[in-house]
């Protein structure tokens, strides 16, 4: 896994700059791999035939009873670590994820389980598996993303972030409205979403109302978003609507944040002095 060291967003070890300021990354120690229910099978058939819980004592089973409960904590730790996600309306070019990084987890498991850590298990892993397909900030099959996504909302349909990357790659299969919705789902889940109003003033960007982009832009800055993308893109709708003062004010952030593309262009044109 690397990291941009200055918008601190995470990729895969395939992507080589940072596609939202063009800097160099750098490595960071690897996250805990979440543990599939497969695997899990798979360990537990050494227990020879025959083999009861009568035969455990009860200081065993406290054992593992908390072991189980240190395993679920930190597999929502490593959730919440790799919830984020940002999409740039600037073209990029980015390798696709290694296919080795996707977690072996079937779509088709059940819907429901009445094991609650099997549950949270199989949300994650559908959650990793459609994060893994989009973190190069595009999805690279968002429509297998979009399914990993629906199976893990029917499991935890107050997923905030499952609606975030969905509302990505409804946004990559062109699908803008529908990005709406999911981005506005996200939102009402948790109003503090910064990557969430992000989404959405690309997207409103897209469909060319600016005025919308705008104001998710402001409460995507206001929530802490510093990044270049935010004030580049901020500054491109500013100068269309042709507000030149917020627009070159915007561009200049821009650029001492590492990004002096726009504000070039707009020099260029007269539009900034």
């Amino acid at each position: 896994m690397k990291r941009c060291p200055h918008c601190r967003e995470r990729f895969q070890d395939n992507v080589s700059t940072c596609p939202y300021c063009d800097g160099p990354l750098e490595t960071i120690e690897p996250l805990i791999q979440i543990i599939s229910v497969k695997q899990n099978k798979k360990e537990q058939s050494n227990i020879k035939p025959g083999k009861t819980w009568k035969g455990f004592s009860i200081p065993i089973i406290t054992t593992i009873i908390l072991a189980g409960i240190l395993f679920t904590i930190s597999q929502i730790n490593y959730f919440h670590k790799n919830t984020e996600q940002v999409t740039e309306i600037k073209p990029m070019q980015i390798d696709a994820p290694d296919a080795s990084t996707l977690v072996n987890t079937s779509i088709s498991e059940p819907a429901l389980s009445p094991d609650p850590l099997k549950t949270l298990t199989t949300t994650i892993n559908l959650y990793n598996n459609a994060f893994a397909l989009c973190s190069s900030g595009k999805c690279t099959d968002p429509q297998k993303a979009i399914e990993y996504l629906d199976e893990a909302i029917k499991l935890k349909p107050d997923l905030a972030e499952a609606y975030n990357i969905r509302g990505n790659a409804d946004g990559d299969l062109g699908q803008h409205r529908r990005a709406i919705d999911d981005y506005n789902e996200a939102i009402r889940l948790n109003p503090n979403y910064a990557r969430a109003y992000y989404n959405r003033g690309l997207t409103y960007s897209n469909l060319g109302q600016y005025q919308q982009a705008i104001e998710d832009y402001n409460e995507a800055i206001r929530l802490n978003i510093e990044n270049t993308s935010v004030y580049h893109n901020r500054g491109k709708a500013y100068l269309i609507q042709g507000n030149k003062e917020l627009g070159c004010r915007d561009a200049q952030k821009a650029c001492e944040l590492g990004d002096c593309k726009l504000l070039e262009d707009a020099k260029s044109k007269k539009a900034c002095p």
